[in-house]
């Protein structure tokens, strides 16, 4: 598997324009099936999934924000996966 790294910007990201690819990255259509791996017969009303594919942009958004401050306290300019696996314990305790 390859090794994917999330360069960080001095300039700082415009945030709308990594929104806009968040919201394209996460689909319903992704989630639902993963909702439903649980059981076939389970129902998911749109309102609920739009709730759940919301909670996981946030998920998504937070753990690259945190990775990328961890990146910069270490005088890195590269995220890699050892900076966002080092956020891990606190994302456990904000999202239980």
């Amino acid at each position: 598997m390859a090794r994917q790294s999330l360069e960080v910007d001095d300039d700082n990201e415009d945030t709308t324009s990594v929104t806009a690819e968040l919201k394209s990255a996460i689909k319903q259509d992704f989630m639902k099936q993963l909702l439903n791996g649980q059981d076939k017969n389970l129902k998911i009303e749109d309102e609920a999934l739009n709730m759940v594919v919301e909670v996981a942009k946030c998920l998504v958004k937070d753990t690259c924000l945190r990775a990328s401050n961890q990146a910069l306290l270490e005088g890195c300019n590269e995220v890699n996966a050892e900076h966002v696996k080092k956020c891990f314990p606190k994302l456990k305790l904000d999202f239980p």
